[in-house]
């Protein structure tokens, strides 16, 4: 089968315009970057495999934002990630955060959250850094809408107390 000198230009312009971008996705997911950049080169795979499906330019950025977190998710998968159980745990309303403390460094924010246990760290990012809405993050995991919010909670709570901590 003859490559398409056109095809191939295509994938190196796209894989050049969106490879850090999906890398650092895959990164805040899976916390390691030789995995992160495993993970991103399988996303990079299965998009360009597909690549004739989207035809939409516009539609791209969604499209292998979606790819690249449910490969890392998947890599994670074969590690067994674990999700604390939280059936016998009551449930913790959101606090009000005071926004001064936020405004802390990204880089002490990215450091502080690759420390986080797998679950909490998976579901901030995929919630701060990714965009996805609760109901999205308990599909694509495959948990209950009400662990994913007690993970977000708790994830928060305990990246505020890392941050405060290491100040």
């Amino acid at each position: 089968m003859a490559v398409n000198p056109t095809i191939v230009a295509r994938q190196r312009e796209l894989y050049k315009e969106h490879y850090k971008r999906l890398y650092n996705t895959c990164l805040r997911i899976v916390a390691d970057p030789m995995e992160a950049e495993e993970a991103t080169h399988d996303a990079f795979l299965k998009l360009f495999a597909k690549m004739e499906e989207m035809n939409d330019n516009a539609k791209f950025y969604g499209w292998s934002r979606s790819i690249a977190v449910n490969t890392a998710i998947d890599r994670l998968r074969k590690k067994k990630i674990r999700f604390e159980s939280i059936e016998k745990l009551p449930i913790v309303e959101e606090e009000p955060v005071n926004e001064a403390e936020l405004q802390l460094s990204v880089d002490k924010i990215r450091k502080n959250l690759m420390l986080l246990p797998d679950g909490y760290r998976i579901v901030l990012s995929m919630r701060l850094f990714e965009g996805f809405d609760f109901e999205e993050i308990a599909m694509v995991l495959n948990v209950k809408e009400v662990s994913v919010r007690s993970h977000f909670s708790r994830g928060r709570q305990k990246l505020i107390t890392s941050l405060n901590v290491n100040r």
